[in-house]
């Protein structure tokens, strides 16, 4: 069995040569105690895919393996194999019982939070399962009560059990030089991947006891050419076989399925993705009354961002434009806007209005652009104020969104956003359903979670401005939330210098995000990080700060401090 230390030698290396992505298979990948380490340890590297026949996986084991997948930067997938989706004809070949483990190992997945690739035998081109492959898939979807289950088919290779169920390779089924004339060789599996094992490298894992397919004992010296010499290459060359995960990302499913609903929105105004949202007449003056038809949002953030003339504003996700004009008109001609959307008829109708929004003002300081929340196509430190209106619960990578975020807010500078958040975990079924998704349910996470996400990226001063009830879908309720968030960056120059802030009131005490603690009318010692944070907004005026006391002073401020 492969140590974790000869698995952590071959990823260091595996980095050096610019290795992507990275898989575990077997035998049976769960059979190794040390698996979930191991699994830690590559998703320090890029994307890992563990492939398995699902039997050992328990509810226990997928909730650690969530745990591991939550603290890594990298996603974590699972494919799990079945010969069919027929249990009699499955367990023909893994045995009896196997199919059962199986789909309650996938049920545990999916309990946890994955959302489990389906690896299949194809038999068709030999007739021995005479189900049909559809049928039995469907029959597998309803039976797990999980929607959309993602698939990968695969030929046989007609070796071990296979050869002995169905038949051995013919003779003739063998490649030769001209199979390759005109032939895209990265197309197959052994132009770019190795396997690892604790006897050193082979060239594929279908030929890990082919004594011609060991190919050295580090991955630099595999990276010679492989003379595909066995039946199996046959396979490969004429089904194009891969272990690679062919599917789009989860991120761009929901990109192209959102992408496509709100281009119908900012055709056909969709009525029903409208809430409330507290626009005065004084907001609105300025603006078309036919931007009000296509704005789909859950709240006021820009109408309670505080917006000072001269700021420069970013809206994400801006749609029709309306709060880019409403922000327009607050910032005034000294102050700038900048909208961000995907979806290129809102883009249209956003720029046609706003040509009339700058006539009614006078001055022209709205832009708009295409991007994404994901990929801000700004500077960094470039604004002093985010909003979005029900959109970030679109993504499918909300932290990578407040990553962003906080890349382009200035020092000292705040987002405000309005979105839906739900009252518990929203289940996976549901986060398949791409029609929930579009109206801002299936995507919506918790508040805890929003505000674990915000403070972990480096956020300070998290406030709920408002909060209401949105709806209520198969028993979960969503609420609409208008949240506020500051951006600060500890400079390397933090040092105590004497300085004391004192708790104004009317609390007994208060803590900040730094676990600081302010009894009311005690003088605290803060250092010079701290200093800034609490004479500045949101904690501006709570505190009674003294003023330097000694520059001779300069002791270090702790990692922990602030």
């Amino acid at each position: 069995m492969i140590t974790v230390d000869t698995i952590q030698w071959y990823l260091k290396e595996a980095a050096t040569l610019g290795v992507k992505e990275f898989y575990f298979t077997g035998g049976e990948p769960f059979l190794h105690p040390q698996i979930a380490d191991i699994l830690q340890e590559a998703l320090k590297y890029g994307p890992t895919t563990v492939l398995s026949n699902g039997t050992l996986i328990t509810d226990g084991l997928s909730q650690t393996l969530a745990q591991v997948s939550r603290i890594s930067k990298h996603k974590l997938e699972f494919r799990v194999s079945l010969e069919s989706f027929i249990e009699e004809e499955n367990d023909q070949i893994r045995g009896m019982g196997s199919f059962k483990r199986a789909t309650r190992g996938i049920q545990s997945l999916v309990h946890a939070g994955f959302n489990p690739i389906i690896t299949v035998a194809d038999w068709s081109k030999y007739g021995k399962f005479t189900k049909e492959m559809a049928e039995g898939f469907q029959s597998l979807e309803r039976s797990l009560n999980i929607p959309q289950l993602r698939l990968k088919k695969l030929p046989l290779v007609l070796l071990g059990r296979c050869a002995e169920f169905v038949r051995p390779y013919d003779e003739s089924e063998r490649v030769t030089e001209k199979c390759f004339d005109n032939y895209p060789m990265d197309n197959l599996q052994c132009a770019t991947s190795r396997i690892v094992t604790s006897k050193g490298v082979f060239v594929c894992p279908i030929l890990i006891a082919a004594p011609k397919a060991w190919m050295g004992w580090t991955l630099g010296e595999s990276l010679g050419s492989y003379t595909m010499e066995s039946p199996a290459c046959y396979t490969c060359r004429t089904s194009g076989l891969t272990c690679k995960n062919e599917y789009l990302e989860a991120k761009d499913i929901v990109r192209e399925s959102v992408n496509e609903f709100y281009a119908t929105a900012a055709i056909q105004p969709q009525k029903e993705l409208c809430c409330p949202s507290n626009y005065t007449p004084a907001d609105l003056s300025h603006i078309p009354p036919e931007v009000l038809n296509i704005s789909y949002g859950c709240g006021s953030p820009v109408t309670q961002a505080n917006i000072e003339p001269g700021e420069s504003v970013l809206d994400l996700g801006s749609g029709g434009g309306i709060d880019c004009f409403i922000a327009a008109k607050m910032v005034g001609e000294q102050g700038q806007v900048i909208g961000i959307d995907m979806t290129d008829e809102m883009l249209r109708n956003a720029n046609a209005s706003r040509e009339i929004v700058a006539r009614n003002l006078g001055f022209d300081n709205v832009r708009f652009m295409k991007g994404f929340l994901e990929e801000i196509p700004l500077a960094d430190e470039c604004v002093d104020l985010v909003t979005s209106n029900c959109v970030i619960n679109l993504s499918a990578q909300k932290e990578k969104v407040f990553l962003e975020i906080f890349r382009v807010l200035k020092t000292g500078g705040r987002f405000v956003i309005s979105d839906i958040v739900s009252d518990r975990e929203v289940p996976v079924s549901m986060k398949r359903d791409k029609i929930l998704w579009s109206e801002c349910i299936s995507g919506a996470i918790t508040e805890t979670e929003v505000f674990n996400i915000t403070k972990k990226i480096g956020f300070y001063g998290l406030e709920i401005i408002n909060r209401s009830l949105y709806k209520e879908v198969n028993g979960f309720k969503f609420y609409s939330v208008t949240a506020r968030g500051y951006k600060y960056m500890k400079s390397p120059e933090c040092k105590y210098t004497g300085q004391y802030a004192i708790y104004k009131g009317p609390f007994s005490s208060i803590s900040d995000d730094d676990d600081h603690t302010y009894p009311m009318g005690i003088p605290i010692e803060i250092c010079t990080d701290t200093a800034w944070k609490l004479s500045n907004p949101p904690y501006k005026g709570m505190f009674l700060i003294s003023n330097l006391q000694n520059t001779d002073v300069k002791i270090s401020c702790g990692s922990k401090c602030c």
